[in-house]
């Protein structure tokens, strides 16, 4: 049940786009369930979960290059400090169950299908259906230990390309050998695409993963050197080299840009300029779009995940061993943020909150001695409106214990249709259940008739138009897929009078 202020009650009329220093400042903790509204940004925070209440090791996004939501969202997976899955209804955050042995590096929920979640323990690629629990192997690896994208790959947006590295496992010096990297054709069930690994000539090894169409393989070797299997390496889907940059083993993530472009958002370290760049990447060509600098001073972890609202990259920032102690007049902008960077090279950023988590205690600043989870790792919801991030709230910073999973909701500013504004003020219109099934209800104010509803999906394409001419009526979806639209309510001469997203169950 969620508590505390309304949505509508902590709206602003536009978003903190400046890049001026914003102070965190001390908040109390907000109690599990209760809406406030983040005191410097005004926007929506709500507390999802008390994991030391139940007695769990945190609860918290997986990762930020990771959707926690399914295809619709009407469901959610957060992890705890021991490595379970736990799943949620992904419109009340009401807890449902324990998803036993879904585990491993890799798990997906499924890009299209929301029933299902992919997952790979080892080399076996299997699904897992949530709504009856069955479990069917996909695809075997062999004759790997591991072939995963080692935790930060995902698949392409149809959910039919899998790219991977292999990896053998030696047992008599215990080191872990990577072979082959591949490409799994879900559709096909094949391997239409393999390129084996130069031996004995890695530096390192990060991640591999294919990308949000399907059509490039970007590697990430985790060195700053120049030349083949360094650096960063782009590939097309048959593993034919495009380009390489030394950038690096930095926080990225790949997405698409406003124009449709497949892209890797990375940060960057410029020991010149002794700041953190981060940076947008062709994946055609490789050329470099910068985005913004920030402080070298602290760190940060990228998420495109909002494949439903691209040309965004929601950025979480964190502190780092050298800066724990908070200090209003040295506080650097974006500091200890989660906020959301406009892929165009201008600039522009929508500020939402402030974490308030701290990884490294400033009695114990090192990583040994330090909670992992504790990053805020934010991640965004496909459809761009709810921000995911976990915390500690700074309490108990040595315990996993503490964390705990917290969520900016943005539905109602950012509901407008493309290239429209929000509806941010009082509406004449009361549309409910929301999230529905059939039967959509309007109630409009008594001196309100003769309106059209219109139902576009997250494209902007209208799918359904109604003319009302009266108050009252009920609209029949039954035939829309489940998923997310949204409305637009207009008079006979186009003026919009409401807009809104309802969830489609």
């Amino acid at each position: 049940m969620i508590m505390g202020l309304s949505i509508s009650q902590v709206l602003v009329s536009q978003f903190v786009t400046g890049h001026s220093v914003i102070f965190q400042g001390d908040l109390v903790q907000p109690q599990k369930g209760v809406l406030i509204a983040d005191p410097n940004f005004k926007t929506p925070l709500l507390r999802l979960t008390d994991a030391r209440a139940a007695g769990i090791h945190g609860l918290f996004p997986d990762y930020s290059k990771r959707q926690a939501w399914n295809s619709n969202e009407s469901l959610m997976i957060l992890r705890s400090g021991t490595g379970e899955a736990y799943l949620y209804n992904g419109q009340t955050y009401e807890y449902l169950r324990i998803l036993d042995g879904i585990g491993g590096e890799d798990v997906f929920w499924h890009p299209t299908n929301p029933d299902l979640i992919l997952y790979n323990p080892d080399s076996i690629l299997y699904s897992y259906n949530v709504l009856n629990d069955a479990v069917t192997p996909i695809h075997v690896f062999a004759p790997y230990t591991w072939a995963n994208t080692r935790g930060e790959g995902n698949l392409s947006n149809d959910g039919r390309y899998y790219a991977v590295v292999g990896q053998m496992y030696n047992y008599t010096t215990g080191e872990v050998v990577f072979h082959d990297l591949l490409v799994y054709d879900m559709l096909n069930n094949s391997i239409p695409a393999s390129l084996p690994l130069p031996q004995g000539q890695l530096a390192d090894f990060d991640w591999v993963s294919i990308s949000p169409l399907g059509n490039y393989v970007v590697v990430d070797y985790a060195d700053e050197e120049t030349g083949r299997y360094h650096g960063v390496e782009v590939y097309d889907r048959n593993f034919n080299f495009i380009w390489q940059k030394g950038l690096g083993a930095g926080h990225s993530d790949l997405g698409l840009d406003a124009g449709g472009q497949e892209v890797l958002i990375m940060d960057v370290y410029d020991d010149n300029a002794n700041m953190t760049h981060i940076n947008k990447y062709s994946l055609a060509t490789g050329a470099e779009t910068r985005l913004l600098s920030v402080s070298p001073f602290f760190d940060l972890h990228i998420s495109c995940r909002a494949l439903s609202r691209p040309g965004w990259a929601i950025i979480s920032t964190f502190d780092y061993t050298g800066r724990l102690t908070d200090d209003n007049a040295g506080w650097l902008p974006f500091e200890d943020e989660v906020f959301a960077l406009k892929m165009d090279g201008t600039g522009s950023v929508e500020r939402y909150a402030h974490h308030h988590s701290r990884r490294f205690s400033p009695s114990t600043p090192d990583p040994d001695n330090s909670v992992y989870f504790a990053e805020p790792h934010a991640t965004v919801s496909k459809y761009g409106t709810r921000i995911l991030f976990g915390s500690n709230w700074r309490t108990n910073i040595s315990e996993d214990t503490s964390l705990d999973a917290y969520l900016v909701d943005l539905t109602n500013m950012l509901t407008g249709l493309p290239g429209e504004s929000p509806m941010l003020s009082e509406s004449d219109f009361k549309i409910f259940p929301n999230p529905v099934n059939n039967q959509l209800n309007i109630i409009a104010a008594q001196n309100v008739r003769d309106y059209y509803v219109r139902i576009f999906d997250p494209a902007g394409k209208l799918v359904k138009e109604y003319f009302v001419n009266q108050s009252n009526t009920t609209l029949n979806l039954s035939d829309l897929p489940a998923g997310i639209f949204y409305y637009k309510i207009a008079d006979g001469e186009g003026l919009k009078l409401d807009v809104g997203k309802v969830v489609k169950f």
